[in-house]
């Protein structure tokens, strides 16, 4: 397939974005074009893409904050324990 410069590269950038191949996006375009999947609908999907990666995202700074927590209190216990050792020898 020919292609012009500058959709060759604007494809290529695409694909470096999403982390893809740039057959497959190729590939997933044309399926997207053959099953007639309109910009709403894409749109629509988009945003509901968006808005489970924003929560997962909240998800995971909540965990980060939680092990962060544990983590600190874990330290606090062990320096506590080596101080009763400390003062029993």
């Amino acid at each position: 397939m020919s292609l012009p410069e500058w959709m060759y590269d604007e494809l290529k950038r695409k694909a470096e974005e999403m982390g893809i191949q740039m057959t497959d996006l190729v590939k997933m375009y044309i399926k997207d074009g053959v099953e007639g999947n309109t910009d709403n609908e894409k749109d629509e999907e988009k945003g509901k893409y968006e808005e489970s990666i924003a929560f997962l995202e909240a998800k995971v700074a909540q965990l980060d904050a939680i092990v962060y927590e544990l983590l600190r209190k874990m330290q606090m216990m062990e320096e506590d324990k080596e101080d009763v050792e400390v003062v029993d020898k």
